[in-house]
């Protein structure tokens, strides 16, 4: 080969080589443009993940009050206790130590100290003594961040009412749940700085938003007569050995709920020791068949539409057909001739059918529609019941018989307690509620509607009709000495579950009613369900309003009747007949 060919393979080779080279070169840039152009923001992020950690700051939950400001759920100081398992330097022993602090099995703590993480969470809601206690240790990698707990300071006062928060302070049932929005706020957080082993540097915070505290709701609820309730009302159950019971507290003119209780309970600190039964609250989720309760809210529509009187006379054979179905009283009676008023205080079943006919179908549906029993009452509450009122078209020949009487319809004993407020009100449906306001939050307002049910003449009526059901009838055991007391019995017979028609034996006793009679302020609805032994709602339910209602009237200081009203009954033996 010569020396010139030489020369010119030779230079051939720098020449690729310097190609080549000048190639990855090009790439280099453009692989570290991409990078540094392209890639730059991703990188960052993935840096700054690396380098940072985000904290977050819970927020302080709302306390709820009673309408006097004593505390129903407050949220106290609490600590959530986390791990940095790289830091761990013995988890077996650490695993103990948790353990023997924060209660648990230790084989479950040791299973998460070993986590590939850099953090775990190993206790949350934790108290501040049991916090104090596990801080004491110093166990290396194991921290504490600032949190709160709920409590509940009454324990089962109100619970159904009250409800209760899951783990992240979220209201889970009740008012918890229905005012969430108000009670819980907003979380904070801050974003520090870590060091390789994910330990949070000493006054490396990047950035901090402090969180916003939630509000404070007060509510209508009195909790002294809230006790009264509830204990009265677990004493029936336990004499009767009832099934379950419910009762409501209101005030009829502004529809402010002063207590709402259930039996069986729970207690809400503990709420995952209950079972759904016992945390449902029976007066505004379940409904029933309220039998003779109705009957006052029939004789105010015959006499709201102007058809009879209180002292207007009807002729009440035994017992009277309709559809072909055979309507007899509680207790048998020969033909006997009773007026409007007397029927109601006798509780007669016969008496009633007539006066279901004398409005008829259509107008008898208008009237319980006008009292609010085709729709639910609107309470602040999560999961209200509707009843259940058939269509005028729906209707059996029958129904015109049993309908007046509280069968065939179905209501929750809130849903009475409204329709009721408006006989006690002189007319008018209130709007059930439990708030009565947010105090930190002026902005925040609420609106009550109220209707007009009926006329204030037929109502005044009908307060005298259901005042003497108490002094002279079937509601004995509900007298409160001097005041006059307005209510009604009720025994109904309980709807099968499995099939149509009533089942055997199991009847709700009831008593509905108000006082003062001349100036009602206070409304009691009763209702035991299932009650052993005897099952008239004048000897079962009654009594327990007037427990109720002699402490409320004592505790809001409303002034007695004057001695002409009065109905001051010292022994009672109560009249079953025809409830």
């Amino acid at each position: 080969m010569s020396k010139r060919t030489h020369r010119k393979r030779s230079t051939e080779r720098h020449r690729l080589v310097l190609g080549a080279l000048l190639l990855l070169l090009a790439a280099i840039v453009v692989r570290v443009g991409y990078l540094q152009i392209h890639m730059a923001p991703a990188y960052a992020e993935r840096a700054e993940t690396q380098r940072t950690r985000e904290l977050e700051l819970a927020p302080k939950r709302g306390s709820i009050l009673d309408r006097s400001g004593d505390p129903l759920a407050v949220s106290i100081e609490a600590r959530t206790v986390y791990a940095t398992p790289r830091l761990v330097q013995d988890a077996t022993s650490t695993a103990e130590a948790l353990s023997s602090v924060l209660g648990g099995d230790s084989s479950d703590y040791a299973e998460r100290l070993q986590r590939d993480s850099g953090f775990v969470y190993i206790g949350r809601k934790v108290d501040m003594e049991r916090a104090g206690a596990l801080e004491s240790l110093k166990l290396s990698g194991i921290g504490m961040l600032k949190d709160s707990r709920r409590t509940y300071p009454c324990g089962e006062l109100a619970s159904q009412l009250l409800g209760f928060v899951g783990i992240d302070d979220e209201g889970l049932a009740g008012l918890e749940k229905h005012y969430d929005h108000v009670l819980r706020g907003e979380a904070g957080y801050v974003l520090a700085e870590r060091d390789p082993f994910g330990r949070v540097l000493p006054g490396g915070v990047v950035h901090a938003e402090e969180p916003v505290h939630g509000h404070d709701v007060v509510l209508t609820i009195d909790k002294d007569i809230q006790y009264a309730a509830q204990l009265h009302l677990q004493a029936a159950v336990d004499t009767w050995q009832a099934k379950s019971a419910s009762i409501v507290v209101m005030d009829p003119r502004s529809g402010e709920v002063y207590a709402i209780a259930s039996v069986p309970g729970f207690n809400p600190n503990n709420y995952g020791d209950s079972d759904e039964a016992s945390r449902r609250n029976r007066a505004i989720t379940d409904v029933y068949e309220p039998g003779s309760t109705v009957k006052s809210l029939t004789a105010a529509a015959v006499i709201d539409a102007g058809l009879h009187g209180p002292d207007d006379v009807f002729t009440l054979p035994p017992t009277i057909s309709v559809g072909g179905r055979t309507i007899k009283e509680a207790h048998p009676r020969p033909t006997a001739e009773w007026t409007l008023g007397e029927i109601v205080m006798n509780s007669s079943n016969v008496g009633t059918v007539l006066l279901g006919q004398a409005l008829g179908p259509e107008r008898l549906y208008e009237y319980f529609s006008r009292f609010g029993l085709t729709e639910r009452t609107g309470i602040d509450f999560p999961g209200e019941a509707l009843g259940y009122l058939p269509p005028v078209d729906q209707w059996s020949g029958s129904s015109i018989g049993n309908i007046p009487f509280g069968q065939g319809v179905s209501m929750t004993p809130l849903q009475l307690a409204r329709a009721m407020c408006a006989i006690a009100n002189g007319g008018y449906l209130p709007s059930p509620h439990f708030i009565l306001g947010v105090p930190q939050r002026e902005d925040i307002e609420f609106s009550w509607p109220v209707e007009r049910a009926i006329s204030e003449e037929a109502a005044a009526a009908t307060r005298d009709i259901m005042v003497a059901s108490v002094t002279d009838g079937t509601g004995g055991a509900a007298a409160v000495p001097g005041y006059a007391v307005a209510g009604k019995t009720g025994t109904a017979q309980k709807a099968r579950t499995d099939g149509r028609g009533y089942a055997q034996g199991a009847y709700i006793s009831s008593f509905a009613g108000f006082l003062p009679a001349e100036d009602p302020q206070l409304l009691i609805v009763v209702t035991v369900d299932e009650p052993k032994g005897a099952i008239y709602g004048g000897v079962v339910a009654a009594p327990v309003f007037r427990e109720v209602a002699s402490f409320a009237v004592a505790h809001l200081k409303i002034p007695p009747s004057s001695v002409r009203e009065s109905s001051v009954i010292e022994t009672v033996t109560p009249d079953p007949g025809g409830e």
